[in-house]
Protein backbone atom coordinates (compact mmCIF):
# COMPACT_ATOMS: atom_id res chain seq x y z
CA UNK A 1 0.00 0.00 0.00
CA UNK A 2 1.55 3.16 -0.72
CA UNK A 3 2.36 6.26 1.58
CA UNK A 4 4.36 8.70 1.36
CA UNK A 5 6.46 10.37 4.46
CA UNK A 6 5.83 13.73 3.48
CA UNK A 7 7.41 15.18 6.88
CA UNK A 8 8.52 13.09 10.07
CA UNK A 9 4.78 13.48 11.21
CA UNK A 10 2.78 13.18 8.28
CA UNK A 11 2.64 10.16 6.45
CA UNK A 12 0.59 10.18 3.23
CA UNK A 13 -1.88 7.94 1.96
CA UNK A 14 -2.56 7.98 -1.86
CA UNK A 15 -2.96 5.72 -5.32
CA UNK A 16 -1.01 6.18 -8.61
CA UNK A 17 -2.97 4.90 -11.38
CA UNK A 18 -2.41 4.83 -15.09
CA UNK A 19 -4.05 4.04 -18.30
CA UNK A 20 -2.62 1.28 -19.86
CA UNK A 21 1.26 1.61 -20.25
CA UNK A 22 3.67 -0.98 -20.15
CA UNK A 23 6.57 1.48 -20.44
CA UNK A 24 6.51 4.34 -18.58
CA UNK A 25 3.75 6.42 -16.55
CA UNK A 26 1.75 9.23 -18.92
CA UNK A 27 2.98 12.27 -19.89
CA UNK A 28 -0.56 14.20 -18.17
CA UNK A 29 -0.96 13.77 -14.30
CA UNK A 30 -4.43 14.48 -12.74
CA UNK A 31 -3.67 15.15 -8.79
CA UNK A 32 -7.34 15.14 -6.95
CA UNK A 33 -7.82 17.33 -4.02
CA UNK A 34 -10.38 15.94 -1.80
CA UNK A 35 -12.64 18.42 0.62
CA UNK A 36 -12.66 18.62 4.85
CA UNK A 37 -12.97 15.38 6.56
CA UNK A 38 -13.28 13.40 3.30
CA UNK A 39 -10.77 10.93 1.36
CA UNK A 40 -9.58 9.42 -1.76
CA UNK A 41 -12.99 8.14 -2.31
CA UNK A 42 -14.48 11.19 -2.82
CA UNK A 43 -12.95 10.98 -6.39
CA UNK A 44 -14.14 7.53 -7.86
CA UNK A 45 -16.86 9.17 -9.71
CA UNK A 46 -13.71 10.67 -12.07
CA UNK A 47 -10.85 8.04 -11.87
CA UNK A 48 -12.32 6.06 -14.72
CA UNK A 49 -13.31 8.78 -16.74
CA UNK A 50 -9.90 10.41 -16.11
CA UNK A 51 -8.06 7.19 -17.02
CA UNK A 52 -9.92 6.83 -19.84
CA UNK A 53 -9.06 9.99 -21.69
CA UNK A 54 -5.08 9.11 -21.00
CA UNK A 55 -4.76 10.79 -17.34
CA UNK A 56 -2.04 9.44 -14.65
CA UNK A 57 -4.07 9.89 -11.60
CA UNK A 58 -2.72 10.80 -8.41
CA UNK A 59 -5.33 10.79 -4.95
CA UNK A 60 -4.28 11.50 -2.04
CA UNK A 61 -5.57 11.69 1.30
CA UNK A 62 -4.50 14.98 2.56
CA UNK A 63 -3.15 15.08 6.02
CA UNK A 64 -5.14 14.52 8.78
CA UNK A 65 -7.66 12.72 6.78
CA UNK A 66 -8.49 9.05 5.57
CA UNK A 67 -5.63 7.10 6.05
CA UNK A 68 -3.05 9.75 5.97
CA UNK A 69 -1.11 11.12 9.49
CA UNK A 70 -3.66 12.60 11.95
CA UNK A 71 -1.26 14.01 14.70
CA UNK A 72 -3.05 16.46 17.17
CA UNK A 73 -2.36 20.01 15.52
CA UNK A 74 -0.12 22.05 17.81
CA UNK A 75 -1.58 24.42 20.33
CA UNK A 76 -1.99 28.04 19.94
CA UNK A 77 -1.52 27.98 15.96
CA UNK A 78 -3.67 31.36 14.99
CA UNK A 79 -1.94 31.68 11.47
CA UNK A 80 0.21 29.62 8.87
CA UNK A 81 3.64 28.83 10.29
CA UNK A 82 5.35 29.00 7.06
CA UNK A 83 7.33 26.44 5.22
CA UNK A 84 10.32 26.72 7.24
CA UNK A 85 8.46 26.37 10.97
CA UNK A 86 10.08 23.38 12.83
CA UNK A 87 8.71 19.54 11.49
CA UNK A 88 7.37 19.25 15.16
CA UNK A 89 5.12 21.65 14.37
CA UNK A 90 1.49 20.38 13.51
CA UNK A 91 -0.77 22.40 11.50
CA UNK A 92 -3.44 22.10 8.87
CA UNK A 93 -2.99 24.79 6.83
CA UNK A 94 -4.18 24.08 3.53
CA UNK A 95 -0.76 25.58 2.83
CA UNK A 96 0.91 22.92 4.55
CA UNK A 97 -1.52 20.08 2.64
CA UNK A 98 -0.31 21.60 -0.74
CA UNK A 99 4.13 21.40 0.24
CA UNK A 100 2.77 17.85 1.08
CA UNK A 101 1.21 16.99 -1.60
CA UNK A 102 4.12 19.07 -4.06
CA UNK A 103 6.48 16.62 -2.39
CA UNK A 104 4.42 13.54 -2.99
CA UNK A 105 4.45 14.56 -6.63
CA UNK A 106 8.28 15.40 -6.82
CA UNK A 107 8.84 12.13 -5.15
CA UNK A 108 7.16 10.58 -8.12
CA UNK A 109 9.63 12.68 -10.33
CA UNK A 110 5.77 14.41 -11.61
CA UNK A 111 7.72 17.79 -12.18
CA UNK A 112 4.89 19.30 -15.20
CA UNK A 113 1.70 18.55 -16.67
CA UNK A 114 -0.49 18.35 -13.88
CA UNK A 115 -4.47 19.25 -13.78
CA UNK A 116 -5.39 19.18 -10.19
CA UNK A 117 -8.95 18.92 -9.35
CA UNK A 118 -10.49 20.08 -6.15
CA UNK A 119 -13.26 20.00 -3.95
CA UNK A 120 -14.23 22.54 -1.34
CA UNK A 121 -10.96 22.64 1.10
CA UNK A 122 -8.95 20.91 -1.32
CA UNK A 123 -9.66 24.32 -3.70
CA UNK A 124 -6.89 26.19 -1.20
CA UNK A 125 -4.25 23.74 -1.65
CA UNK A 126 -5.10 23.60 -5.24
CA UNK A 127 -4.76 27.23 -5.98
CA UNK A 128 -1.97 27.44 -3.88
CA UNK A 129 -0.27 24.90 -5.93
CA UNK A 130 -1.27 26.73 -9.07
CA UNK A 131 0.21 30.20 -8.06
CA UNK A 132 3.08 28.79 -6.91
CA UNK A 133 4.16 26.26 -9.09
CA UNK A 134 2.91 27.45 -12.69
CA UNK A 135 5.51 25.51 -14.61
CA UNK A 136 3.74 22.35 -12.71
CA UNK A 137 0.75 22.83 -13.17
CA UNK A 138 -1.22 22.95 -16.79
CA UNK A 139 -5.01 23.02 -15.39
CA UNK A 140 -6.88 23.68 -12.21
CA UNK A 141 -10.45 22.46 -11.28
CA UNK A 142 -12.65 23.66 -8.98
CA UNK A 143 -15.51 22.11 -7.11
CA UNK A 144 -17.74 24.43 -4.85
CA UNK A 145 -14.30 26.58 -4.12
CA UNK A 146 -14.06 27.91 -0.52
CA UNK A 147 -13.74 31.50 -1.34
CA UNK A 148 -17.13 32.23 -2.40
CA UNK A 149 -17.04 33.55 1.25
CA UNK A 150 -16.11 37.35 2.42
CA UNK A 151 -14.70 38.12 5.80
CA UNK A 152 -17.75 39.58 7.06
CA UNK A 153 -19.50 36.23 6.82
CA UNK A 154 -16.56 34.13 8.16
CA UNK A 155 -16.43 36.52 10.81
CA UNK A 156 -19.99 36.01 11.76
CA UNK A 157 -19.60 32.06 10.93
CA UNK A 158 -16.58 31.50 12.75
CA UNK A 159 -15.32 33.55 14.99
CA UNK A 160 -12.80 31.41 16.97
CA UNK A 161 -11.26 28.09 16.35
CA UNK A 162 -13.31 26.68 19.69
CA UNK A 163 -17.28 27.62 17.53
CA UNK A 164 -15.18 26.52 14.00
CA UNK A 165 -16.90 22.81 14.37
CA UNK A 166 -19.88 22.83 15.18
CA UNK A 167 -20.71 26.15 13.19
CA UNK A 168 -19.20 23.71 9.97
CA UNK A 169 -21.72 20.94 11.36
CA UNK A 170 -24.63 23.35 11.47
CA UNK A 171 -23.75 24.89 7.94
CA UNK A 172 -23.87 20.82 6.24
CA UNK A 173 -27.02 19.88 8.89
CA UNK A 174 -28.81 22.87 7.96
CA UNK A 175 -29.91 21.55 4.39
CA UNK A 176 -30.35 24.44 1.78
CA UNK A 177 -28.02 24.53 -0.98
CA UNK A 178 -25.47 22.33 1.19
CA UNK A 179 -27.81 19.61 1.19
CA UNK A 180 -30.77 19.89 -0.41
CA UNK A 181 -33.51 17.29 0.11
CA UNK A 182 -32.76 15.65 -3.11
CA UNK A 183 -29.90 14.17 -1.35
CA UNK A 184 -30.44 10.72 -0.75
CA UNK A 185 -30.16 9.17 2.70
CA UNK A 186 -26.94 7.19 2.37
CA UNK A 187 -24.86 10.16 0.71
CA UNK A 188 -25.98 12.06 3.51
CA UNK A 189 -25.24 9.27 6.32
CA UNK A 190 -22.01 8.35 4.55
CA UNK A 191 -20.89 12.05 5.19
CA UNK A 192 -21.61 12.40 8.29
CA UNK A 193 -20.40 9.36 9.56
CA UNK A 194 -16.87 10.05 7.64
CA UNK A 195 -17.13 13.41 9.23
CA UNK A 196 -17.77 12.04 12.75
CA UNK A 197 -14.57 9.58 12.90
CA UNK A 198 -12.23 12.67 12.33
CA UNK A 199 -10.78 14.17 15.85
CA UNK A 200 -12.93 17.39 16.01
CA UNK A 201 -9.61 19.28 16.92
CA UNK A 202 -8.52 18.39 13.49
CA UNK A 203 -11.49 19.52 11.91
CA UNK A 204 -11.59 22.81 13.94
CA UNK A 205 -7.81 23.38 12.74
CA UNK A 206 -8.72 23.28 9.56
CA UNK A 207 -11.96 25.18 9.72
CA UNK A 208 -10.19 28.12 11.62
CA UNK A 209 -6.98 27.77 9.43
CA UNK A 210 -9.37 28.99 6.06
CA UNK A 211 -12.21 30.94 7.71
CA UNK A 212 -11.31 32.02 11.29
CA UNK A 213 -7.53 33.32 10.48
CA UNK A 214 -8.02 36.77 8.81
CA UNK A 215 -5.37 35.84 6.11
CA UNK A 216 -7.04 32.89 5.33
CA UNK A 217 -7.27 31.18 2.06
CA UNK A 218 -11.19 30.85 2.60
CA UNK A 219 -11.40 34.27 2.60
CA UNK A 220 -12.61 36.23 -0.42
CA UNK A 221 -10.59 38.68 -0.21
CA UNK A 222 -7.30 37.51 0.79
CA UNK A 223 -7.81 34.94 -2.41
CA UNK A 224 -8.55 37.59 -4.67
CA UNK A 225 -5.32 39.29 -3.54
CA UNK A 226 -3.48 36.06 -3.25
CA UNK A 227 -4.88 34.30 -6.37
CA UNK A 228 -7.33 36.20 -8.27
CA UNK A 229 -6.69 38.83 -11.51
CA UNK A 230 -3.79 37.12 -13.90
CA UNK A 231 -1.82 35.04 -10.79
CA UNK A 232 -2.84 31.89 -11.76
CA UNK A 233 -1.13 31.90 -15.36
CA UNK A 234 -2.96 28.14 -16.39
CA UNK A 235 -6.91 27.98 -17.39
CA UNK A 236 -9.17 27.60 -14.90
CA UNK A 237 -12.61 25.88 -14.66
CA UNK A 238 -15.21 26.63 -12.10
CA UNK A 239 -18.10 24.38 -10.85
CA UNK A 240 -20.45 25.52 -8.21
CA UNK A 241 -24.00 24.15 -6.68
CA UNK A 242 -25.32 27.63 -7.20
CA UNK A 243 -24.09 30.61 -8.05
CA UNK A 244 -22.88 31.85 -4.79
CA UNK A 245 -20.16 29.30 -4.75
CA UNK A 246 -19.27 30.64 -7.92
CA UNK A 247 -19.38 34.20 -7.42
CA UNK A 248 -15.94 35.46 -6.35
CA UNK A 249 -13.87 33.14 -9.49
CA UNK A 250 -16.88 34.88 -12.11
CA UNK A 251 -16.32 38.14 -10.68
CA UNK A 252 -12.58 38.48 -10.00
CA UNK A 253 -10.59 35.64 -11.37
CA UNK A 254 -11.90 34.73 -15.12
CA UNK A 255 -9.45 36.64 -17.37
CA UNK A 256 -8.71 34.54 -20.43
CA UNK A 257 -10.80 33.02 -22.88
CA UNK A 258 -9.91 29.05 -21.75
CA UNK A 259 -11.44 29.40 -18.25
CA UNK A 260 -15.26 29.27 -17.45
CA UNK A 261 -17.64 28.99 -14.56
CA UNK A 262 -20.69 26.25 -14.64
CA UNK A 263 -23.19 25.90 -11.75
CA UNK A 264 -24.97 22.43 -11.63
CA UNK A 265 -28.15 22.24 -9.46
CA UNK A 266 -30.19 20.39 -7.09
CA UNK A 267 -27.69 17.87 -5.64
CA UNK A 268 -25.81 20.15 -2.82
CA UNK A 269 -22.26 20.38 -2.14
CA UNK A 270 -21.00 16.55 -3.85
CA UNK A 271 -22.63 17.53 -7.12
CA UNK A 272 -19.33 15.64 -8.70
CA UNK A 273 -20.76 12.51 -7.21
CA UNK A 274 -24.53 12.87 -7.31
CA UNK A 275 -24.85 14.30 -11.04
CA UNK A 276 -21.10 12.42 -11.61
CA UNK A 277 -21.76 11.96 -15.26
CA UNK A 278 -23.35 15.81 -15.88
CA UNK A 279 -20.04 17.02 -13.85
CA UNK A 280 -17.64 14.92 -15.82
CA UNK A 281 -19.17 16.12 -19.15
CA UNK A 282 -18.57 19.26 -17.94
CA UNK A 283 -14.83 18.57 -17.61
CA UNK A 284 -14.58 16.52 -21.09
CA UNK A 285 -15.57 19.69 -23.17
CA UNK A 286 -13.79 22.25 -20.85
CA UNK A 287 -10.52 19.22 -21.48
CA UNK A 288 -11.21 19.88 -25.29
CA UNK A 289 -11.66 23.14 -24.78
CA UNK A 290 -8.29 24.19 -23.20
CA UNK A 291 -6.60 21.48 -25.68
CA UNK A 292 -6.00 18.77 -22.79
CA UNK A 293 -7.78 15.91 -24.22
CA UNK A 294 -5.89 15.55 -27.82
CA UNK A 295 -2.30 16.55 -26.34
CA UNK A 296 -3.01 13.81 -23.25
CA UNK A 297 -4.38 11.02 -26.40
CA UNK A 298 -1.34 11.59 -28.05
CA UNK A 299 1.22 10.88 -24.92
CA UNK A 300 -0.64 7.67 -24.06
CA UNK A 301 -1.27 6.31 -27.70
CA UNK A 302 -0.72 2.63 -27.72
CA UNK A 303 -0.25 2.05 -23.74
CA UNK A 304 -1.77 -0.42 -21.05
CA UNK A 305 -2.69 -0.07 -17.80
CA UNK A 306 -1.19 -0.26 -14.38
CA UNK A 307 -0.80 0.85 -11.47
CA UNK A 308 2.10 2.62 -9.75
CA UNK A 309 2.72 3.92 -6.43
CA UNK A 310 5.12 4.35 -3.75
CA UNK A 311 6.02 1.69 -0.54
CA UNK A 312 4.48 1.59 2.71
CA UNK A 313 6.21 3.23 4.88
Amino acid sequence: MPFFQATPSISIYYIDESPFSCHSPPKYTALLIPGITCDLHDWNWQVPFLLEKGFRVITPDPRGQGRSSAPLPSENITSYPGPDASPEQIDYYPQSTASDLLALLTSLDITSNVLIISHSLGTCAALQLAVHHPSLVCGVVLIDPLHCMPSSLCDQLFPSPEQATSAMRDMLGSGGEMYPSTVPGWHRAWITRRGMAQDPKITAAMVSAVWTDKDGLGRKEVSVEKHGGRKIKCPRLTVGNSEMWVATDAEEGMQGDKDEVVVITGVGHWLHQLKSEEFNDVLGKWLEKVGLVNEVAASTAGSQREVHGGEER
